[in-house]
């Protein structure tokens, strides 16, 4: 038996894309008669225990400043893998000498597409990141897509035949398409009349990065007669910024904008959307884009989102540069005046989202690991 051994810093909230990735793992790895450990500082230990795994607890220093409690995570997964004779140990990014490193984020490139600055040498995650890849301290990455992987290429000329693209998978058995029942009752929660349309942004946080205030600036932008017959929702845990709200406020539109908590039958208000925007500066996969596809919401993004190579044929269209607002407001306009748009492009997403189903991660995973299971 071939003993596994996960590692990544914080695996409290299982909900979380890259803790989502780590389960992905832990049942793949026991499939295939693994002996499956994690390590982590925090965890969800009966959650990882449910997926198959066994979990171990990191020292934490609270003093340390964040690099340092980085090197000693390091420094006791190491001692951990020698301790249970780990045969494979893949790292998450917080870890300098693994033999797999799935990379779910570009920190480099994020810093540029946000704060529009290089990321400072001095910061934690440039310290943490660069050496990885400057110094091919791997055999072997698992980028979360061609947008993570080629960035790699360019910035670091990381080989490209020491990189595989795995996309983040999607529960099929909820995200899907519901009964018209479902979606009636949501709309109906969210006061939709039968003859209004109803468009959603949906994310966990970091507004900034998922483009709030160019989805505001849009709906502004919209025509009258489209944005009066138009509800929209935003879904994330951060209150907006005073900018954010200002932006907000001076939308004539903006009493039919509404904030809605963080939700966990999100599949529904997925399939009671007319349109799903996410007009992100980067997200390096952005699952939730998969899983709006999934239930048959028209998908507008930006070409900085990973999930967005994902999208074909006419979906395809309705992938743009994130620069301009008066496009993502044309795009917007589009597809809420056209219902014969929106049900063909419905169909091609949910199709197109079958590419990333659960039931279709083990034959990606068994390309990449059976080389090192053998």
């Amino acid at each position: 038996m071939k003993t596994v051994l996960i590692a990544k810093q914080n695996l409290e909230k299982t909900y979380s894309g890259a803790c989502r990735s780590v389960h992905e793992e832990i049942k793949y790895f026991s499939s295939v008669g693994c002996e499956v450990h994690t390590i982590s500082e925090n965890a969800n230990v009966e959650d990882i225990k449910k997926s198959g795994g066994i979990s171990h607890k990191s020292k934490r220093f609270f003093w340390q400043k964040k690099f340092k409690r980085r090197i000693q995570f390091s420094n006791e997964t190491l001692k951990l893998a020698k301790k249970i004779k780990a045969d494979l140990l893949i790292g998450h990014g917080d870890l300098q000498h693994p033999d797999v490193h799935f990379i779910h984020n570009c920190v480099h490139l994020a810093a540029e597409k946000i704060h529009n600055k290089p990321l400072s040498k001095n910061d934690e995650m440039y310290l943490t990141h660069t050496p990885i890849f400057q110094n091919h301290q791997f055999k072997h990455i698992v980028a979360n897509s061609y947008l993570t992987k080629n960035e790699l290429i360019a910035r670091f000329s990381v080989p490209e035949k020491d990189i595989s693209v795995i996309y983040p998978a999607i529960d099929e058995s909820q995200f899907k398409i519901l009964s018209n029942e479902v979606k009636a009752r949501i709309r109906k929660d969210l006061d939709v009349k039968e003859d209004e349309l109803l468009v959603g942004l949906v994310t966990s946080g970091n507004f900034k990065k998922r483009g709030i205030d160019r989805f505001f600036d849009a709906i502004s932008l919209l025509p009258e007669e489209i944005a009066n017959k138009t509800h929209f929702v935003f879904v994330g845990k951060d209150q907006l910024t005073q900018e954010f709200q200002a932006i907000l406020d001076r939308s004539p539109y903006k009493n039919r904008v509404r904030q809605l908590p963080i939700i966990n039958n999100v599949e529904e208000y997925f399939n009671a959307l007319d349109i799903f925007v996410l007009p992100a500066r980067i997200e390096e996969f952005g699952r939730v884009v998969a899983e709006a596809m999934a239930c048959g919401a028209p998908v507008i993004t930006t070409k900085w989102v990973g999930a967005s190579e994902l999208m074909k044929n006419e979906s395809a269209g309705f992938i743009y540069d994130g620069e301009s607002n008066q496009v993502l407001a044309n795009l917007m306009d589009a597809l809420l005046s056209d219902k014969a748009l929106r049900d063909r492009v419905s169909l091609e997403n949910q199709e197109s989202a079958k590419d990333v189903y659960e039931s279709a991660l083990d034959e990606k995973f068994n390309a990449v690991f059976n080389a090192y299971l053998r």
